[in-house]
């Protein structure tokens, strides 16, 4: 998938934030983006536009997932 929309990012992440976030081989494979990039994306979605489905503690531990895989990316 060349194109991800912020929900379907969502609905991958979702699956795996409880286990650190999704496998940078799964996520280079589903999204074609390396996984910076993805999580990067899925930050600023969650910041600006959070949806109504995801509870503001499960967005907050996304959240949180994201900016330790950006700063171990490093």
């Amino acid at each position: 998938m060349l194109t991800a929309t912020p929900m379907e990012m969502i609905a991958f992440e979702r699956r795996w934030y409880r286990l650190g976030g999704g496998p940078a081989d799964a996520i280079r494979t589903e999204f074609g983006l390396p996984p910076a990039i993805f999580f990067r994306r899925l930050e600023d979605f969650l910041e600006t536009d959070r949806p109504d489905t995801i509870t503001p503690s499960e967005a907050s531990e996304m959240l949180r997932v994201c900016r330790r895989r950006l700063w171990l990316d490093k």
